[in-house]
């Protein structure tokens, strides 16, 4: 795999050219190489982080506004569920 790696002049990992022999395994090897050095279609933005004092905020202004009624109902308890 690394002669192969070597030949197609990639410097990813080893494992995406394994993935890709086994999906290209009938294929020529152009179109392999191809495959291999095209650039992604999309891209992660990662885990969002949770904003825990926007949400703190949006709760205030909500009881200010009383409109947080749900606060105190009891039909809806995330402990319990």
């Amino acid at each position: 795999m690394i002669m192969l790696k070597l030949k197609a002049g990639y410097r990813g990992p080893l494992l995406t050219i394994k993935r890709l022999i086994h999906t290209c395994l009938y294929e020529p090897f152009t179109f392999f190489v191809q495959t291999l050095h095209r650039k992604p279609h999309h891209s992660s933005r990662g885990r969002r982080k949770v904003d825990y004092e926007r949400i703190y905020q949006k709760t205030v202004r909500q009881v200010l506004a009383g409109e947080a009624g749900y606060l105190n109902d009891v039909t809806y308890d995330p402990l319990v569920h």
